[in-house]
């Protein structure tokens, strides 16, 4: 039993939502820092012979990313069929070969297992009940010494605090995970992890208000505030790129991320950590 707190219905909703092909809106401090975290973690690979596996691929941005900034060989995998068809026209636009596959990652074509170099999520793992046996499902894609990065919304901080009380219904679909419940599923998972650690100081731009009416005063209002907190975020970004940035920590912080290795060998132990 996979125990997903979602549920198909409510990604085929989310999706549905969203146009089936729109650029994302280019974040200079968000793109500096990822690449920054990306080049740090793909160091030691050659990865212009890899193979990259993103699982919960949506409306997928990241694929083209990999691709084209890092020559990884892409592959997304989701069990929404609107989210399927979304990520293939993302790949279409950017002119990206890659490929896409409806199914779910807990019963995949075997042609699939242990044939990837690296596999990445981002807002996946922290919706099943049972991280560890999600983290276990998504390492069974993975090559001996292969990598997974796990990124997840930080929901046991401020942000968490104000998704609860602006869309209780989306918190309600989400385990909250501090940096070391999200090192803990990994190593329950059979893997090695790296490094798991907080990312970035602010980003309100993470928090989910859908669902929330638009038509209503209430929505209305929800939507009006949001908008002012991911301005704060961006002045905040602003500061710290001219003066030095606030760390990465507990309280604020809008993603946990965790680098994990699964082993070539049972006994072999981690040589390197990664630095966030």
């Amino acid at each position: 039993m996979n125990l997903d707190k979602a549920g198909k219905a409510y990604w085929e909703d989310l999706w549905a939502e969203k146009p089936a092909v729109s650029a994302p809106p280019v974040v200079a401090h968000l793109e500096k820092r990822f690449q920054r975290f990306f080049t740090t973690v793909f160091a030691d690979f050659t990865t212009s012979e890899g193979r990259l596996l993103e699982a919960g691929c949506g409306s997928t941005s990241t694929l083209p990313y990999f691709a084209n900034q890092f020559g990884f060989s892409v592959t997304g995998i989701d069990y929404s069929p609107t989210a399927c068809e979304q990520a293939r026209a993302v790949l279409r636009r950017e002119k990206i070969v890659g490929e896409i596959i409806c199914a779910d990652f807990f019963a995949p074509p075997e042609n699939l297992r242990e044939s990837f170099d690296v596999v990445f999520s981002s807002g996946v793992a922290e919706h099943f009940s049972e991280t560890s046996h999600c983290i276990q499902s998504l390492a069974g894609f993975l090559k001996p010494g292969g990598l997974m990065i796990t990124s997840i919304p930080n929901l046991t901080g401020l942000i968490g605090t104000i998704q609860r009380v602006a869309n209780r219904p989306v918190f309600d679909v989400h385990v909250p995970l501090d940096k070391s419940a999200l090192a803990t599923a990994h190593e329950k998972g059979g893997l090695d992890v790296l490094a798991c650690e907080y990312f970035m100081s602010t980003n309100f731009g993470v928090i989910n208000l859908h669902g929330v009416a638009r038509n209503s005063l209430n929505g209305f209002a929800k939507r009006a505030g949001l908008a002012l907190l991911t301005r704060l975020s961006r002045a905040i970004w602003i500061a710290e790129d001219l003066v030095r940035p606030i760390p990465p920590n507990k309280f604020t912080s809008p993603y946990v991320i965790c680098v994990a290795r699964k082993r070539a060998h049972p006994n072999l132990k981690p040589d390197r950590s990664t630095s966030l």
